[in-house]
C-alpha cells in the first residue's frame, strides 16, 4: 500500500536546467513520495511505478495541461501590496517618503496587518509564486503575522523585519538598539517555529537608512544565526548620490556594504542598475546575488539591468517583481518585462551607435523567453541558496509546481489555442499571454496549497474548526442535559396527596385550555375549522374542509335535540363555567 501523502502524475514537465535551455520530459511519470520528488520514469514504466510504490492509480494529465517549476520571486515588499499599482508618479526618494512609509507605518493596526498578509499570500500563490522573499516593515509585531500568515497559506518564503535608525520619518524609525534587539527577536521567533518553508532574513533597508553600526551589528546577527541577507544596492541616481554624501570615504554601495560585512553567499541585493564592472566582480567573489526587477526599475530606477553581462561575470541572478515599486504581483509581468528590458538596451546601444545596424555586440544583452522562465525559476533557486531543493524537476528535489491548463477560461480565458500547435507553442503562449486563469493547481512541498479558486489549507482549517464547533456544541448540550438529569434527581419526591394535588391541577388545566379554544371559536364547528385552515395552510385546508362536513352533520342533529345548548357542550367547557 502507497503511503498517504505519495502520489504520481503522468504527462508532460517542461524545466530550464540550464540557462536558455528548455528541457520537455514527455510522456513522464512522477512520484511524490513526502513532498519529495522520488521518481521520474518514462511512461511505458507507469505500471512497474506502480508497483514500486503501491499505487494504485497514477493521475494522467488532460490535453493542454502540462507541469512547470513553481516560480521565484526574489524581491517583494509585503505591506507594500495595498498600494500596487498606484503611487507611480514621483522618482523614488519622494515615492518613499509620500507613499511608502506611511503605508508601512499603518501595519502597526495588526488587525489591518493579518487580512492584508492573508489577501498578499493568496494573490501571490494565485499567481504561481511558490517561493518569495519578503521585506515586512520596521516593527516586529506585524512581520510575526506575516510569517504566520504564509504559514497557514502554506507558501515558501524567506522573510525579513526592515531596518531603519536615519533619515525616516519620526513615526517610522528605530534606534540602533531597537533594530538589532527586534531583528534577533523575530530570527527567533521564524525559527521556533521549524517550519522548514519558512527562513528569516536580515533586511538593513538601505544605505540611506541604515547607520554603519546598524548594519554592522546585523551582519553579526546574520553570522550567528545564519540566515540570509538582503537589501537594495545602487538603485538609481538619487539613491548613489545620497550614499555619497552620507559617507564619500566609500567608492560605491558595494564597498560599504562589504565593509558592513553584509556581502555573503546568501545575500540578495535588489535592482543594481548602477554597478560598475567592478562592483559586479565583487559580488560574484561573494557568492551574492542580484535581484532583477525590470518593471520597478522602469518606474523608479534610472537604468537597465545587464542581466547576460552579470551572469558572464559569475553574478547570481534572480526576478522580482518588487511590489509595490513593481506594478504587478505576477512573475509572468515580470519575466515578460526581463524581455523587454532586454530589447531596450539593444535599442539603447543602437541609438548611440548613430547608425542602422544591428551588431553583434548589441545583441549580447537580448534575451528571450526561455531565458526569462530560467531567471524565474532556477536563478531564484540559487539567489536565495535553494537550489538543491527547488528551481527543477529532479530527483530528490522537493516537488513545487505548477499545473498550467492551456484550456482554462473558454472565450473568458487569456488566449486561445489551435490543434496544430506544439506543447512547446503553447508553453510559450502561457508564458506571454497566460494569467492566474491558466493555473490548475499550486503545489509547494508536495502538498496542493491552491486548487481552482480554493486555497486547500484554508480550506482544510476552515472545515476542521467546523468540526470542532460542532463537538462543542454536542458537548455542551450533552453537560446541559446532565446538569438538568442532576437538577431533577435532586429534587425532592412529592408525598401522595401532594402528587394527587398536582395531577389534579394539571387536569383543570389542560380543561380551561379546552374549553377556551371552544369560546374563542363560539361553539362554532366552522370558526374552528377556518381557525385551522388559516393556521394549517394547504394541510389546514383540508382540515377545515372535513371539521366543516362534521358541523353541518352535528347541525342536523341540533336540530332534532331538545336538550339545552350547554348540554351539547363538552364536560370542559360545562365545568369551567361553574
Amino acid at each position: 500500500m502507497a503511503a498517504a501523502d505519495t502520489f504520481a502524475f503522468r504527462g508532460t514537465f517542461f524545466h530550464t536546467p540550464a540557462y536558455g535551455q528548455l528541457e520537455a520530459l514527455r510522456d513522464a511519470v512522477l512520484v511524490v513520495q513526502d513532498g519529495m520528488i522520488a521518481r521520474i520514469a518514462n511512461g511505458s514504466e507507469e505500471a512497474a511505478v506502480r508497483r514500486e510504490f503501491g499505487l494504485s492509480h497514477v493521475r494522467r494529465l488532460k490535453e493542454g495541461q502540462y507541469f512547470i517549476p513553481g516560480f521565484i520571486d526574489t524581491h517583494v515588499h509585503a505591506p507594500q501590496y495595498k498600494f500596487t499599482g498606484t503611487g507611480t508618479d514621483v522618482p523614488l526618494m519622494e515615492w518613499l517618503k509620500k507613499y511608502t512609509f506611511p503605508a508601512e507605518g499603518s501595519f502597526r493596526d495588526l488587525d489591518a496587518a493579518h487580512h492584508r498578509y492573508s489577501l498578499l499570500v493568496k494573490r501571490f500563490l494565485a499567481n504561481g509564486t511558490t517561493t518569495a522573499m519578503y521585506y515586512g516593515s520596521l516593527h516586529l509585531d506585524p512581520n510575526t503575522v506575516l510569517v504566520d500568515t504564509i504559514e497557514r497559506l502554506g507558501q515558501r518564503a524567506v522573510v525579513g523585519k526592515v531596518n531603519m535608525d536615519r533619515h525616516s520619518p519620526s513615526d517610522y524609525i528605530e534606534s540602533t538598539s531597537e533594530g538589532l534587539r527586534d531583528a534577533e527577536a523575530f530570527i527567533r521567533y521564524t525559527l521556533d517555529k521549524k517550519c522548514s518553508r519558512i527562513q528569516p532574513c536580515i533586511t538593513p533597508r538601505f544605505i540611506p537608512t541604515c547607520t554603519p553600526e546598524l548594519m554592522k551589528g546585523l551582519a553579526s546577527l546574520a553570522r550567528q544565526y545564519g540566515t540570509h541577507i538582503q537589501s537594495h544596492i545602487s538603485e538609481c541616481c538619487g539613491e548613489v548620490n545620497c550614499v555619497r554624501e552620507l559617507h564619500p570615504e566609500f567608492a560605491s554601495d558595494t564597498a560599504l556594504f562589504e565593509q558592513a560585512g553584509l556581502l555573503t553567499p546568501r545575500t540578495v541585493m535588489a535592482h543594481g542598475t548602477l554597478l560598475s564592472d567592478q562592483d559586479l566582480r565583487h559580488l560574484a567573489s561573494r557568492g551574492t546575488a542580484v535581484s532583477h526587477c525590470p518593471l520597478s526599475n522602469f518606474f523608479l530606477g534610472d537604468a537597465c539591468f545587464r542581466v547576460n553581462h552579470a551572469l558572464s561575470l559569475g553574478v547570481k541572478v534572480g526576478l522580482g517583481t518588487d511590489v509595490a515599486g513593481g506594478i504587478s504581483p505576477s512573475m509572468l509581468t515580470a519575466q515578460r518585462m526581463a524581455v523587454v528590458n532586454s530589447r531596450c538596451l539593444r535599442a539603447h546601444k543602437l541609438a548611440q551607435s548613430g547608425g542602422t545596424t544591428v551588431t553583434a555586440d548589441m545583441e549580447v544583452d537580448v534575451l528571450g523567453w526561455r531565458e526569462a522562465l530560467w531567471l524565474a525559476t532556477v536563478g531564484g533557486a540559487q539567489a536565495l541558496d535553494l537550489s538543491h531543493a527547488v528551481g527543477t524537476f529532479a530527483e530528490g528535489k522537493e516537488f513545487d509546481a505548477l499545473l498550467v491548463d492551456t484550456g482554462l477560461g473558454g472565450t473568458c480565458g487569456p488566449f486561445d489555442v489551435f490543434p496544430d500547435e506544439s506543447d512547446e507553442q503553447r508553453l510559450e503562449k502561457f508564458l506571454q499571454l497566460g494569467d492566474d486563469r491558466n493555473l490548475a493547481e499550486v503545489f509547494v512541498q508536495g502538498v496542493c496549497v491552491k486548487r481552482g479558486h480554493v486555497f486547500e489549507r484554508e480550506a482544510a482549517a476552515e472545515g476542521q474548526r467546523a468540526v470542532e464547533a460542532g463537538k462543542q456544541e454536542a458537548g455542551d448540550a450533552e453537560a446541559a442535559a446532565e446538569e438538568e438529569e442532576e437538577r431533577r434527581m435532586r429534587a425532592p419526591t412529592p408525598t401522595e396527596p401532594e402528587a394527587a394535588l398536582v395531577d389534579l391541577k394539571a387536569s383543570d388545566s389542560s380543561e380551561a385550555e379546552e374549553a377556551a379554544s371552544w369560546d374563542a371559536a363560539g361553539g362554532d364547528t366552522e370558526a374552528a375549522a377556518r381557525t385551522g385552515a388559516a393556521a394549517g395552510g394547504a394541510g389546514g385546508v383540508a382540515a377545515a374542509d372535513s371539521v366543516a362536513t362534521q358541523g353541518e352533520a352535528e347541525a342536523e342533529e341540533e336540530e332534532q335535540d331538545t336538550e339545552p345548548e350547554a348540554e351539547s357542550r363538552p364536560p370542559a367547557a360545562k365545568r369551567a363555567r361553574h
